[in-house]
């Protein structure tokens, strides 16, 4: 167990520390499971969030040794994510995202310079809202997730598993859910369409695999504003950008895209060619993506191969 994170192991211990913290200190709780594997793929990205933001209080509780706690707080997927202030919950993630984590803790986090060390009068950390990415990189941050600017309509993935589909891990304004993912069907390749509210100009891309990284894509091509895509159009057609996704990169961290290339998008297709280990199928855990808010998207229908180079 990391220095900075507290195991529950009783209801008591926990309701002891939640009445010892300053009303306005943070407290996230971690919902894990021993059998859970994308509970122990984020668990580093977690230890690394406990030792930046040590003005915060980080505790990991396990649902199977202490399960009244996780009826308490209505657990159904693992891992959730809780953040409590005051003694009440102000927010919550479900699933292994680490943008999404890092993001969540930083929103919350308040400054250090708010709590002081009582016998030294230091700082105990910072409250800057910089990335960490799952290999322990840090780098600043100006743009935002734009998963709430996702539409439902049009949505959609090809050569998805009825069993783990798209929808599992994206849709408007919610991610991951606990231990769904999406996996291919028959082969590695999917071809994911992501129509947006209104026009976004788009910066970074976030593809977390880290359960089974054999599995994560490797090889993928970014098209932008079409109103249908199938694999024969991206086979035919100039992507915006082609990206070969290291180790590193299907981590949890943002990979840059070149920005004149997205400045008004109202769709992104991404075709996934290949995984990293040629396994059968290809895995994906999340998907994150940043950026902001352009223009309103309400000009009309789309040709179907309307390319913005």
């Amino acid at each position: 167990m990391a220095p900075n994170i507290t195991e529950i192991t009783s209801t008591f211990q926990y309701d002891g520390i939640v009445s010892a913290l300053p009303a306005n200190q943070l407290l996230v709780i971690d919902f894990h499971a021993v059998w859970c594997g994308p509970c122990h793929a984020i668990a580093p990205v977690l230890e690394q969030l406990s030792n930046k933001f040590t003005h915060v209080k980080f505790v990991k509780i396990d649902v199977d040794k202490q399960a009244q706690l996780a009826q308490r707080f209505k657990v159904r997927a693992m891992p959730t994510f809780k953040f409590i202030k005051g003694g009440k919950e102000v927010d919550e993630l479900k699933g292994a995202s680490p943008p999404q984590l890092n993001a969540l803790v930083a929103k919350h986090a308040g400054p250090a310079s708010a709590f002081q060390n009582s016998g030294s009068g230091q700082k105990l950390g910072s409250g800057s809202a910089s990335t960490i990415s799952a290999s322990g990189s840090s780098s600043a941050s100006d743009s935002s997730s734009l998963l709430s600017q996702i539409t439902a309509k049009g949505l959609s993935c090809l050569n998805e598993s009825a069993s783990h589909p798209l929808s599992s891990i994206v849709g408007p304004a919610h991610g991951p859910k606990g231990t769904s993912y999406l996996e291919s069907d028959v082969d590695p390749e999917l071809l994911i369409s992501i129509p947006f509210n209104d026009a976004v100009k788009l910066k970074a891309i976030s593809i977390f695999s880290g359960v089974s990284p054999s599995q994560a894509p490797k090889n993928i091509k970014l098209f932008i504003n079409y109103t249908s895509m199938d694999f024969a159009d991206a086979e035919r057609e100039s992507p915006a950008q082609e990206i070969e996704l290291s180790k590193e990169d299907v981590k949890g961290n943002k990979v840059e895209l070149r920005f004149v290339r997205f400045q008004s998008v109202r769709s992104l297709h991404i075709l996934i060619k290949d995984n990293q280990e040629d396994e059968e199928t290809t895995r994906i855990d999340s998907i994150d993506l940043y950026g902001s808010v352009g223009q309103t998207s309400d000009k009309g229908p789309l040709p179907k191969h309307d390319h913005e180079h």
